[in-house]
């Protein structure tokens, strides 16, 4: 799969970075913990979904992934996400084995952005 976008957006990173304020916790740690407490139950749930051909659950998990993943700069995720949305709602077996394959790759490369992100670097 040719990677267009970053795995971690930095202006999106840096807007984030712009809101907060004295004394309190980091908002990219804050919502990466925030992400990383919900994303692995929804790719548990697509990857179910695929399994069992539930289309619309697939969709369904997937969309909520990638809102979160691009709340947060995943740019990359959120791209491939796209991707296997357009292909659940088209029903394309084929082109979701593929795509599917590389979701948690792609969750993962973010995951360690994001650790080094928020561990200063």
């Amino acid at each position: 799969m040719a990677e267009t976008s970053p795995v971690l957006d930095s202006d999106t990173i840096g807007k984030l970075r712009a809101l907060n304020r004295p004394g309190k916790k980091d908002l990219v740690e804050e919502l990466s913990e925030l992400f990383f407490s919900d994303s692995p139950a929804l790719l548990d749930t697509a990857q179910g979904c695929l399994e069992s051909q539930d289309y619309d659950g697939l969709y369904k998990a997937i969309h909520r992934l990638k809102g979160s993943a691009l709340y947060i700069g995943g740019a990359q995720l959120g791209e491939l996400c796209q991707k296997i949305m357009a292909s659940a709602k088209a029903e394309d077996e084929n082109a979701l084995s593929s795509e599917m394959q590389d979701l948690k790759p792609a969750y993962d490369r973010l995951a360690q952005a994001l650790k080094s992100e928020t561990s200063g670097g």
